[in-house]
């Protein structure tokens, strides 16, 4: 069950009270960055990494993160590797026409992992936690990316003395790559390859002089034993030299202790305790160090790190004890004999302990929040409160710590940069103050989901992981728009009720989020599901298709604390959020899976649609009321996991499902509402589909895929990339089209928003209104609603036999009918306006 701040069980009505109205962001009480979870580190445990394995659903022996890596690498050869001015153009092979725009945000970093320097041109290297490379100044003014076209995995981003000049070193796909030209064009190294999706490499350590070399732990799949390579033709290539009894990351660390030039290996035993061994540099043979056993490190993972001092070697590592707190522990003898220093004051995540190279006992240890000690890890203080942030975020570390780096000038000046989820920060004095060089121009947004507001598209609307739901007033402006962090967390599946006027959205595990006036206000009101089966990460929202109904439905959990799947109703009640839900147990229909996309048709309100996270569809023709299930619809959809439909706004029964690609066709579609599919994924690599959109006339269908952006020209027949030379590679979460701008918005995991204008010249084809007079539920129960045309309408409910049951009259063009208490059974429904126009529509109402 997941944990939450205290202040969620506060009344809804309080909630408004908590939040700073002057600046748009929240000054006292909000939900924690991440979920902290008691004895676990953020990485492949967390749920949020088991959500993104288990979407990416293929068959045995397939590596979904290999052939992405191949999609990346085939196309990065015709692509550029710096920005350009995205310029109007051609895309799709020529289908399609207009020019693509960074549309931020500006001023809120997303995650950044990996920091090189060099010293000599004071120049500064990250990696993003999308994987894009930036260049920028320590001031933090120039910040632009270097290379788009690839996603780096975290874990190296170094520079060694190559053939030609500096050498940058980092990994793709899992495995090591060398740039001669300042990471624009990389080259993968040989001698390491994977062969399943847990295949890694991690752990790089340099070793400089006389024995130059590189030196990384790696394994090809989950089970084989990790081994320690070595390249000594300046990363170019990787031969084993060790091969450890472990194929558990967690059980092996590789340490270079600062101001020497030896590497250092720790691996923990199934017991707790730790072999330390001496790498000799030049050979690549292993000598057994210290005295086995002297450490243990109980549940932590294996860690270390040292600092040399002339011949004298001190070594640190922390450990957890079965009977005790997280410890710092010291060996001043090589490892044989070691001291409790002190006790960490939470656990560390993987960034672990950081020795400063300018002094051994100043250490840092990263969590949500950064810790330093001045005395060797005796005694600890707390750099700043996660929430502080928001009230002095140029001052301030921002929540959860990825990496602690330290360099040196030419002028011999240190500092030290903490990587965070919201981009960067310097300090110059031991972390004592600490500012933000990742204010603008580090756009490195992380966005599960970006919608356009439907009464104003100037207003843009992002739910980012840990930089919390965004908004921005900006977009009728050209440029890179800067963008106000509304509350802090994870958000997603941004959707509008009350005809666009009210908004909402979900955080992980099913807390739902409710704006009354989103464009200016906050939190109105909130509600969380609790059951015993939570849903997926961040379960999807569905807005009521019926125009007079001010709700949203949830992919449940249960609402009653209960096992199962569930459509949950959320309908707001002033000051607080009212909630039920449906009698179809979707996981007991589906054999256990989850609901993972919802959608209903704008054509008749009755049709919906769900599909479920291990590849079953149900579709509904009475609002929900009842489902029918496409059972295992296709033989080659066995691996699908539905993650997106889209329902046809100009053919009544298309419906288009998306979702993993890898193993089966990424797309299909439906003529009949559901019943039946055919694959629809011509020209789509191997890949997950996140998000499904169409131009209104739906001549052009856009999907959102891990692959980057793709267009369906109907006319063609066929997928194509339409990223042409501009917009980066990165997973794209979200799509929609803004019929105001006529532009293809996207959402991206990494890269923030980027919008393909079409060019006005590309027919988007004027669409016939919906039908005028549209109902429902039906059947009914309590009431339906009603669609209608213009004027001023009697409508009547009439029995099987004629009888008039009630009549309304009606002039606003949306209503609720609330129905009498009648038996159940048909009745009709019959609309006249004072000219004799007469529409009758048969309607169930249900007992």
């Amino acid at each position: 069950m997941k944990k939450r701040l205290l202040w969620l069980l506060l009344p809804a009505i309080a909630l408004p009270l908590l939040f700073n109205l002057y600046n748009d962001t929240p000054s006292d009480g909000r939900p924690a960055p991440t979920q902290i979870r008691e004895g676990e580190e953020e990485g492949k445990s967390d749920a949020r990494e088991a959500w993104i394995e288990a979407m990416h659903r293929s068959a045995p022996g397939t590596d979904w993160k290999s052939l992405e890596y191949q999609n990346q690498m085939a196309r990065q050869r015709g692509q550029l590797e710096t920005r350009n001015d995205c310029s109007e153009g051609t895309v799709a092979e020529g289908w399609l026409s207009g020019s693509w725009a960074e549309r931020g945000s500006n001023n809120q970093a997303g995650s950044v992992f990996d920091i090189a320097y060099d010293p000599t041109t004071d120049e500064l290297w990250l990696l993003s936690a999308g994987g894009s490379l930036f260049q920028g100044d320590l001031d933090g003014s120039s910040w632009a990316p270097v290379n788009q076209a690839l996603r780096f995995n975290q874990g190296m981003l170094e520079f060694i003395d190559g053939p030609e000049g500096r050498r940058m070193l980092a990994f793709a796909g899992r495995i090591p790559h060398y740039s001669d030209d300042d990471g624009h064009t990389w080259t993968p190294a040989t001698g390491i390859a994977h062969a399943d999706s847990w295949g890694t490499s991690y752990s790089p350590k340099l070793v400089s002089g006389e024995n130059q070399a590189v030196f990384v732990l790696a394994k090809p799949d989950y089970w084989t034993a990790l081994k320690l390579y070595r390249s000594d033709q300046d990363g170019e290539n990787y031969e084993p030299i060790h091969t450890f009894s472990t194929h558990e990351t967690g059980r092996l660390a590789l340490s270079r202790p600062h101001h020497t030039e030896s590497l250092w290996a720790a691996e923990k035993t199934e017991q707790g305790s730790a072999q330390l061994f001496q790498v000799d540099t030049g050979t690549g043979e292993l000598t057994p160090a210290g005295q086995a056993g002297a450490l243990n490190f109980g549940s932590a993972r294996a860690n270390l790190q040292g600092y040399a001092i002339g011949d004298s070697l001190i070594l640190y590592a922390y450990a957890k004890p079965a009977d005790a707190g997280w410890q710092v522990l010291r060996s001043t003898d090589g490892g044989s004999e070691w001291e409790v220093r002190g006790e960490l004051p939470a656990s560390p995540w993987e960034v672990g302990l950081f020795i400063s190279p300018e002094n051994p006992d100043h250490l840092y240890m990263g969590e949500v929040e950064a810790h330093r000690s001045l005395d060797g890890g005796a005694t600890w203080a707390k750099i700043n409160d996660w929430w502080a942030y928001y009230d002095d975020v140029a001052n301030t570390l921002h929540a959860d710590i990825m990496r602690f780096s330290a360099f040196r000038k030419a002028d011999s000046t240190a500092f030290t940069l903490v990587s965070n989820h919201g981009g960067l920060s310097v300090s110059y004095d031991n972390l004592e103050t600490v500012q933000n060089i990742g204010l603008a121009g580090l756009n490195v947004s992380q966005y599960y989901s970006v919608r356009t507001d439907p009464t104003n598209s100037r207003y843009v609307y992002a739910g980012s992981q840990d930089q919390g739901f965004q908004r921005s007033r900006d977009f009728d402006e050209p440029g890179i728009p800067n963008f106000n962090q509304v509350i802090s967390g994870d958000y997603g599946h941004i959707v509008f009720s009350n005809e666009g006027e009210e908004l909402w959205t979900v955080y992980p595990g099913g807390w739902v989020t409710y704006y009354r006036v989103p464009k200016t206000g906050n939190l109105t009101a909130s509600w969380e599901v609790i059951s015993a089966d939570e849903s997926v990460w961040l379960p999807p929202l569905l807005s009521s298709p019926f125009p007079a109904d001010n709700a949203v439905y949830l992919a449940g959990g249960n609402a009653d604390g209960g096992p199962g799947s569930y459509l949950i109703r959320l309908e707001p009640t002033g000051q607080e959020i009212q909630a039920s839900q449906s009698d179809f147990d979707f996981k007991s229909a589906s054999v256990g899976g989850e609901l993972t996309a919802l959608a209903a048709s704008s054509l008749d309100y009755n049709y919906w649609y769900t599909a479920t996270s291990n590849g079953r569809f149900f579709y509904s023709a009475d609002g929900g009321f009842t489902w029918e299930q496409s059972l295992n619809f296709l033989p080659e959809g066995h691996y699908l996991y539905g993650q997106a439909i889209h329902a046809s706004t100009t053919q009544e029964g298309m419906v288009l499902l998306g979702g993993s690609g890898y193993s089966n066709p990424a797309v299909y579609r439906s003529d009949d509402h559901g019943a039946n599919f055919t694959p629809m994924s011509a020209g789509l690599p191997p890949t997950m589909v996140f998000g499904l959109a169409a131009t209104p006339d739906e001549q052009y269908f856009f999907a959102a895929t891990e692959a980057g952006p793709y267009v369906y020209p109907v006319e063609a027949g066929q997928w194509f990339y339409m990223g042409g030379d501009c917009a980066p590679a990165q997973t794209y979460w979200s799509v929609e089209y803004v019929e105001a701008d006529q532009t293809v918005r996207f959402g991206t995991y990494g890269r923030g928003i980027w919008d393909f204008q079409l060019d006005p010249e590309v027919s988007v084809a004027a669409v016939p209104a919906p039908p005028a007079f549209r109902f429902g539920p039906n059947p009914a129960q309590e009431w339906v609603d009603v669609q209608l045309p213009e004027g001023q309408w009697d409508i009547t409910l009439t029995g099987q036999n004629g009888q008039i049951v009630q009549v309304w009259k009606q002039q606003s063009r949306t209503a609720r009918l609330s129905l009498p208490a009648v038996p159940g059974g048909l009745y009709a429904l019959q609309i006249q306006n004072e000219s004799g126009q007469m529409r009758v529509q048969k309607l169930v109402i249900a007992q």
